[in-house]
């Protein structure tokens, strides 16, 4: 792990000093790296070094030669007071691991020990010391202990960086460290470590108001819950929070706190009416339950503004998280923004237009502009999907920025960002055409038997996916689709879940997931059919229609966008449409065949 020289922080505790990123250079062989560990509580390391399966956590100081002058003793004394405190914690429950704790001092020579003698021989690597160790690398090993079991080790590493770790996560990208299993409450878990541009972005924070952008896949939840949980980990005395717009990405925003922050007691999981309800129980807000069920959105309208005035220049938290801002409304941002401190405070916005599958979509306004932001990150690498998926992915995206261009030539960015692949190989997207609704679920259960016999697919990595359960025709008839799939599903013996917001990834699936789209946002399979695309609202669009008209007609882009997104391998389309007949198919036939 190389890349991690280019960390930018301004944090202390994540600030890359200069003499790392000599050492980075000059340990480049046979060498692993994992940066800014902090193994314990009230102990932040600069980085472990790994050769051999052996360990070494390594401080530099940025001591001066003058104050090291004034504060020599005292300063030998904390530093073996950290190491000590190190070894009793890995003594009591890291028995098995050997491991060493140096503090590397580029500036000053240690002439005294002050009855340290063993520890500064083993511990302290001063000026002298680091200028031998410079010119022969391999010096550096005599500070190495035992080797490890590469088993155990990497169990040790989950435990003491989990907050570089994916957990589910379809694909194990990092080949440096083992994909770790693991079974907690009958649920399987899978911990892949995230790979180095990932670990630079997670450990780049700066203070202020930062804005993360990116598309589907590039990581952005990830990276944001990495964030959080480091943060929270090397300040355990602040309280830090995550706000998200759905409760199945906060259900499962909570179960990955449970499962990689352990110690958490600063670290929340909320949407914004759990936060809202938590204010309540807690400051005594009033709230009439009988009006709440009666006019819900102006009762807790009345209770955000009770939260305004109750709690008026409390400043709860040093950092708070954003994520699926594309869905939140500005007055609930500026709500939360004021529970920051009012300095040294981490605001971080995770944003993509193009999810916004709800009905706030407005195309012709620039999003966030109200908030001035200290930092802007762009990202654009694809983590989830194969190449041929992406390839599709984008040519939607381009056509859909063209198309919406021509409806409107006062948008001049582009709504829709497309992506890098890092994976390879998966095969081309497909459009199914049939006559009729009896056509496209014979199609759907044939996709199904392919997956699962030719292509060795489970159940599990299935998804089918509908816009809506249900449709009411023009004629006043309604159409119970999730209910005519489960029965066909039933006929044939295919075991089948219903998507629902106690459904995330870390969920056990044991069966295929038939899922309307708002349940399956947050959720990635390896194959995923898409169907009954009749039933979005908004097939056709022109230049003469209103502009509310036009950002419906972008809601329903936005929602295939997202369906389309959530298959990393296979991506099945089946419709009774035609290019003539709407606009969103003629969109992805072209994306399919450009």
């Amino acid at each position: 792990m190389r890349q991690n020289i280019k960390i930018n922080s301004e944090l202390d505790a994540l600030r890359v000093k200069e003499i790392e990123k000599i050492f980075y250079e000059k340990y480049n062989d046979n060498t692993t790296v994992v940066p800014k560990v902090t193994p314990f509580r009230g102990i932040n390391t600069d980085l472990l070094y790994i050769k051999d399966n052996k360990i070494l956590f390594v401080k530099f100081m940025d001591t001066s030669e003058d104050l090291f002058s004034i504060l020599d003793e005292e300063l030998i004394e904390v530093m073996n007071e950290e190491n000590e405190l190190l070894k009793l914690k890995m003594a009591q429950l890291h028995s098995n691991i050997s491991f060493n704790y140096v503090f590397i001092m580029p500036y000053v020579n240690i002439e005294d020990a002050y009855g340290f003698d063993e520890f500064v021989n083993e511990n302290i690597i001063d000026k002298n010391k680091l200028k031998n160790i410079m010119n022969n690398p391999k010096l550096l090993d005599e500070y190495l202990k035992k080797e490890n079991n590469e088993i155990e080790l990497n169990l040790y590493i989950l435990d003491i960086c989990p907050e570089y770790y994916d957990i589910n996560g379809i694909y194990h990208l990092n080949k440096e460290f083992k994909k770790i299993t693991f079974s907690q409450d009958d649920y399987n878990y899978t911990a892949n470590m995230l790979i180095d541009d990932q670990l630079e972005k997670v450990l780049s924070i700066k203070y202020g108001k930062t804005l993360i952008e990116g598309p589907t896949g590039s990581g952005k939840t990830t990276i944001m819950l990495s964030r959080a949980i480091k943060l929270a980990r090397i300040y355990p005395h602040h309280n830090f929070i995550i706000f998200t717009h759905t409760k199945q990405l906060c259900n499962q925003l909570r179960e990955s706190v449970r499962l990689l922050y352990k110690e958490n007691n600063n670290l929340e999981v909320h949407t914004i009416s759990s936060f809202v309800f938590k204010l309540v129980k807690k400051y005594n807000l009033i709230l009439d339950p009988n009006m709440l069920k009666k006019d819900y959105e102006k009762t807790f309208n009345n209770l955000i503004k009770q939260a305004k005035n109750v709690i008026k220049n409390k400043k709860m938290f040093k950092g708070i998280f954003i994520d699926e801002s594309e869905c939140f409304e500005e007055k609930n941002i500026k709500f939360i923004e004021a529970f920051l401190y009012e300095k040294k405070y981490i605001f971080n916005i995770f944003y993509c237009e193009s999810l916004n599958i709800y009905n706030n979509v407005n195309i012709f306004k620039k999003p966030l502009e109200y908030i001035d932001f200290n930092e802007k990150i762009s990202l654009n690498k694809n983590y989830r999907q194969q190449k041929n998926i992406i390839d599709f992915s984008n040519r939607f995206c381009e056509n859909v920025n063209e198309y919406i261009k021509t409806l409107r030539n006062n948008v001049n960015r582009d709504l829709y960002k497309k992506s890098n692949s890092i994976l390879k190989n998966g095969i081309t997207s497909q459009i199914v055409k049939v006559d009729d609704l009896e056509d496209q679920i014979n199609a759907i259960l044939w996709e199904i038997e392919y997956l699962v016999k030719n292509k060795g697919l489970d159940y599990g990595d299935i998804a089918i996916v509908f816009p809506y359960n249900k449709k009411k025709l023009k004629n006043g008839k309604t159409i119970y689709f999730q209910y005519l799939l489960r029965k066909a599903l039933d006929d044939v013996n295919i075991p089948y879940i219903i998507g629902d917001d106690d459904l995330t990834k870390h969920a056990k699936k044991t069966g295929i997931t038939l899922s309307n789209l708002y349940f399956i946002k947050n959720l990635e399979y390896k194959a995923v059919v898409f169907c009954e695309l009749e039933m979005l609202y908004n097939q056709t669009i022109n230049k003469e229609d209103q502009d509310y008209q036009i950002n419906d007609f972008i809601g329903d882009l936005n929602k295939i966008y997202m369906v389309i997104n959530r298959a990393s391998e296979y991506l099945t389309i089946t419709t009774t449409f035609n290019e003539n007949s709407s606009e969103l198919i003629k969109i992805l036939v072209n994306s399919i065949n450009t």
